[in-house]
């Protein structure tokens, strides 16, 4: 993208007040960017937004009517157009799949995947036509069936396909599109059986703030997919390639998975 500029731009993020969602706020907001904070809890928005002096709108995005009072707050803002949309708003359940609940499955596939797709319809005909683009922050499981992670890794496998799709039908002169697929990140989202499983595993988790500064450069400079972390990186390329290869490495991560699961009950 020639020329870009963060103090030109007007984004729409939602999921603002989780650990990735503040911190994409905050080193947005200390480049010049005019951030609309999209959240579910008023009270820690409202700190966020008085805090980043920042346009906020608490809203549930799973409400029926979540699309229209979105449309209806950036459209109020018409003297600051938006450009730019982070769908960042995101949730897991970890655990065994037998012991998944039907309303656990209609709410992670809702919120990771159709609430995504939903802003996106109703984001983008404010979009400008060159210069306005779309930023879908999937996962390393979006591209890696995981053990214990099959709702998550279903709707990120979901995003991740919605956004190439989109990418091929806007094609390379309309709006831009683009994925970022994250390792573990140090949030809340990832306590619990998740963190347990990672602290055995030794897997890496990366800080918010490192995370944020890669997508927000991926933005920038135009690279529209990027996966983060190594050997995440590799192990996606090898799941695309020769899935059966990665299987054997789940081994272990599913003895885990079993056993920790009698700690951490759903």
């Amino acid at each position: 993208m020639k020329h870009f500029s963060w103090a030109k731009q007007h984004v729409v993020l939602t999921g603002a007040t989780g650990g990735l969602g503040a911190e994409l706020a905050r080193q947005l907001s200390a480049m010049g960017a005019r951030v609309t904070l999209i959240g579910r809890n008023q009270e820690t928005l409202s700190a966020l937004a008085e805090h980043l002096q920042q346009p906020s709108l608490a809203v549930d995005l799973l409400a029926p009517d979540f699309t229209e009072k979105l449309a209806t707050y950036v459209q109020a803002q018409h003297q600051h157009p938006v450009t730019g949309l982070i769908n960042n708003a995101a949730i897991t359940q970890v655990g065994l799949f037998s012991q998944t609940t039907s309303e656990s499955i209609e709410r992670v596939v809702q919120t990771n995947l159709i609430v995504p797709m939903l802003s996106c319809r109703t984001i983008m005909p404010l979009l400008p036509d060159v210069d306005g683009w779309i930023m879908n922050i999937g996962s390393v499981f979006g591209a890696i069936g995981y053990p214990g992670q099959a709702l998550y890794s279903a709707s990120k496998f979901g995003l991740r396909g919605f956004t190439q799709a989109l990418q091929r039908e806007l094609g390379e002169h309309g709006i831009k599109v683009f994925y970022c697929a994250p390792r573990a990140i140090r949030t809340s989202m990832n306590q619990g059986l998740m963190s347990a499983m990672n602290k055995l595993l030794k897997t890496k988790e990366d800080s918010p703030a490192w995370v944020a500064r890669q997508i927000i450069n991926q933005i920038a400079t135009g690279r529209r997919n990027q996966t983060l972390g190594w050997p995440e990186k590799l192990f996606a390329r090898m799941n695309g390639l020769l899935p059966s290869m990665v299987d054997s490495s789940m081994k272990k991560p599913r003895a885990i998975l079993k056993k920790l699961s009698q700690e951490y009950p759903q």
